[in-house]
């Protein structure tokens, strides 16, 4: 197991090198200059080339990407000409806002499509069965982008429920900087109010990305609940008197647990890269809209700096599962042994 698990880190550093290699050259090919942005439209050439050699965007593409993969080496992830700070430290101060986005859209998703996944299951080709199906169907079949419009229209310009933008009240004094989680913040700080801002801000983007992913991982999960009670052990158990539920909760979930954490684990990917549109769409300050943001003006670092945080996510969730998976099945401990 020590052996694989080594195995599967050291093929993620090899993606991650991967990578980092595609989109420094990627972003290299784009025909656009970004000190020519960056110095404003009426600069002078002698601007232009001042602000290129600060940032060694006047040197040779492969000493640029010899330079580059150095620093990178050693955790130096570039600097932003946009904001004039390292990446790392923008990255610091945007990714809590990503992270707790993901993680309050993860929870949202883990229970709602689980309960509709159960629900499904215990009445298979039923018309509460059907209904789920369709109603989750419907979410995905809409574009995340129009469903977070809708989302607003509905719950901010008609029903005046929710905020569209932002993580805090602007007219609000935001709780003392501990975690970076506005929630745990809120916490700490012991203020309802702040805590109650801070999940309202949070509803329509962590909804948008629910919706648009919940079809896939009902679907995948009540397939695998239904596969298992069709297996032997279900009929021994239901000869023995044991009643549906207990059937279910204690025998069914616990086998198909292993194709469940599959399905989520992909889904948890998807959020990555959705949780990018949908910053933009709400105005959210995290890594998304940041490196929205740079790319506009083609500013470098900051894009590839998101590539790698992304797959850096990945990998670290499909090593997690690797980890979990003989925790929760021991037979795939002993196939693999």
């Amino acid at each position: 197991m020590v052996n694989f698990l080594l195995k599967r880190f050291a093929w993620g550093i090899l993606v991650l090198l991967l990578v980092a290699v595609i989109t420094f050259f990627l972003s290299r090919v784009v025909p656009a200059d970004p000190a020519a942005f960056l110095a404003g439209q009426n600069a002078s050439e002698a601007t232009v080339q001042k602000i290129r050699a600060e940032y060694g965007l006047d040197r040779p593409l492969t000493e640029q990407f010899v330079s580059y993969m150095v620093g990178l080496s050693k955790g130096d992830l570039g600097q932003s000409i946009r904001t004039r700070r390292s990446v790392s430290t923008d990255l610091a101060q945007y990714l809590p806002a990503t992270l707790e986005l993901l993680l309050v859209s993860f929870t949202i998703y883990l229970i709602a499509s689980f309960s509709l996944a159960v629900t499904a299951a215990r009445h298979p080709g039923g018309f509460v069965d059907g209904a789920i199906r369709l109603l989750t169907m419907v979410g995905t079949g809409i574009p995340v982008f129009w469903l977070g419009m809708a989302l607003q229209f509905m719950f901010f310009y008609k029903l005046h429920w929710l905020p569209i933008g932002a993580r805090f009240p602007i007219r609000e004094t935001a709780p003392p900087v501990v975690t970076g989680f506005l929630i745990i913040d809120s916490m700490l700080a012991g203020s309802p109010s702040a805590l109650l801002g801070t999940l309202k801000h949070l509803a329509l983007p962590a909804l948008t990305i629910v919706i648009n992913l919940l079809a896939v991982g009902t679907r995948l999960s009540r397939a695998a609940l239904i596969q298992e009670q069709s297996r032997l052990y279900v009929r021994t158990a239901r000869g023995k008197g044991l009643g549906p539920r207990v059937i279910l909760y204690k025998h069914v979930l616990r086998n198909a647990l292993s194709p469940i954490l599959t399905a989520t684990t992909m889904q948890f990917g998807y959020m990555i890269s959705w949780v990018i549109l949908v910053e933009v769409i709400f105005d959210w300050p995290g890594i998304g809209l940041y490196a929205y943001q740079s790319f506009q003006v083609f500013d470098y670092s900051p894009v590839i700096a998101l590539a790698i945080v992304s797959t850096a996510g990945f990998v670290l969730i499909n090593l997690l599962m690797d980890i979990l998976y003989p925790i929760i099945d021991p037979r795939v401990q002993s196939v693999g042994s």
